[in-house]
């Protein structure tokens, strides 16, 4: 098993940076100083080496100016400065755990390694530090999840397929992930490193290690930008995102008690037109498109699995609310029959629902025994299996409905993973009844492309038009395929 120590976090490449030319020297400006030099630019037509030229000739100390321009600019709530600071980290050998909370930040975006494609290996599993160095703990937490792979490995040899499987597994499985953003991006991760510590009894250490890790890298490469940022101290210092390490607080609890969804149920509908053909005359021009989107929301409360939230929090522009794991887990043990999503070709057969909730109870048990023995839940929490339910409540605004690289086109597509897939089509089926003309707009993506833009097609754009194989390569030749 893995551990804190096998951590991964490495800088990839970073910017802004650039050279000039200076009396014929070449000078490297480093983040720090380039950032601050646009910033203090307000004269049309000084170049950046003029301008770097010019505060050299002033005499006063350089570090200085550039550190208190930072201050002074991030003290004002400009964020500007820390959103143009831009980096491309390496995160390898961390927990589908950490990995749930690392890609939920808006503005990032993120790449990992897939569960849908690569068969998990024995010893691909983390284990939180404080279980580790407890024998008790450790031999429980062990013994469940070698119970669990096993039953992952039967299911493979079943057939199952590999994105079914998954959600027999913990969320200590083991993945890694690209991640490029601003400093502004990752800044909520390391000040909840330095806010919650390694000994929360809800954050995880490794969240904390790895929050810290991305704060060194920072320092590393714009030292007087991050402190000045890091400086600026705040009841709300960073743009929200969704995190489901807290202590149960009742805000998206409490409407799972009010509606008991057993599916996606809509909120509400926000539509500030309600014309068909307005709309679709908008769809078809780019500019008048740009002012559709935000004037239709709908908000939806949403069950899915862990395995299904990790690829639903990745669409960036879904604003989304998470409710506590814990409060989920608690749910689970109480009802587990309920409270876990289970892949159709596995409930199907009484004989491969019988191995996964052999797994599963195995699972939620040993975390319910870790948590009663004394360790923390943000210890424990990695024990719970990926089939695992969870509420989050979900903003849809028109891009996401319309567009063909929303939310419901790309998810409606039969290359989509099942559940995303399921809760797709049932957010357009409940914004088609309550608004039948916005309905009448969405589709897949294939019927707003007029092709299949996959490398296969399949029978759902039939639904819209005619089309078969030549048609389907003429299709891709023509957008160069």
């Amino acid at each position: 098993m893995l551990c804190i120590e096998d951590i991964l976090v490495r800088l990839l490449s970073y910017g802004p940076a650039a050279e000039i030319e200076l009396h014929g020297e070449r000078i490297k400006l480093e983040p720090d100083v380039l950032i601050a030099l646009e910033g203090i630019g307000t004269l049309a037509g000084v170049s950046m080496a003029e301008r770097y030229e010019e505060l050299l000739r002033s005499g006063r100390d350089l570090g200085k100016i550039i550190s208190a321009f930072h201050r002074e600019s991030t003290r004002r709530g400009h964020a500007s400065l820390t959103t143009s600071l831009v980096v491309q980290l390496e995160v390898g050998r961390c927990s589908r755990a950490a990995s749930m909370l690392l890609v939920s930040p808006p503005f990032g975006s993120y790449l990992q390694e897939s569960q849908r494609r690569r068969i998990v290996g024995r010893g691909s599993f983390f284990i939180p530090s404080r279980i580790a160095r407890n024998n008790e703990l450790r031999s429980a937490y062990i013994e469940a999840i070698e119970a669990s792979y096993e039953v992952y490995s039967r299911l493979l040899d079943e057939g199952v397929e590999l994105e079914d499987a998954r959600y027999a597994l913990p969320l200590a499985s083991v993945t890694s992930l690209f991640m490029s953003g601003s400093l502004e991006t990752f800044l909520g991760l390391i000040i909840d490193a330095r806010r919650y510590g390694r000994n929360s009894p809800w954050y995880p250490e490794e969240l904390s290690v790895i929050g810290e890790r991305i704060g060194e890298v920072a320092r590393s490469i714009a030292p007087l930008l991050t402190e000045a940022r890091l400086r600026f101290r705040i009841g709300l210092p960073t743009y929200p995102y969704a995190n489901p390490y807290r202590e149960a607080d009742g805000l998206v609890e409490s409407l799972v008690e009010r509606h008991g969804a057993e599916g996606p149920v809509m909120l509400s509908l926000v539509s500030l037109i309600d014309r068909h053909d307005l709309a679709r005359k908008s769809l078809e021009d780019l500019a008048k498109a740009h002012a559709l989107s935000p004037l239709i929301q709908a908000i939806f409360l949403e069950p899915m699995s862990l395995a299904a939230y990790h690829q639903a929090i990745r669409h960036r522009t879904i604003p989304t609310a998470i409710e506590s794991i814990y409060s989920a887990a608690e749910r689970c043990i109480s009802k587990p029959e309920k409270n876990l999503i289970i892949p159709p070709r596995i409930a199907g057969s009484e004989r491969l629902m019988s191995l996964f909730m052999e797994a599963a109870m195995s699972l939620l048990e040993t975390y319910e025994k870790l948590v009663r023995g004394g360790a923390h839940p943000s210890d424990a929490i990695y024990l719970i299996p990926q089939a695992m339910k969870i509420y989050t409540v979900r903003s849809y605004n028109g891009f996401n409905l319309l567009w063909p690289q929303g939310f419901i086109a790309t998810r409606t597509c039969s290359t989509s993973q099942w559940e995303v897939r399921r809760i797709a089509y049932e957010v357009w089926r409940q914004v088609g009844e309550k608004a039948p003309w916005l309905g009448e707009l969405m589709g897949e993506k294939c019927r707003h492309l007029g092709y299949c833009p996959e490398r296969r097609w399949c029978p759902t754009i039939l639904k819209y038009r005619s089309y078969d194989d030549e048609e389907h390569k003429r299709a891709l030749e023509k957008e160069g395929r």
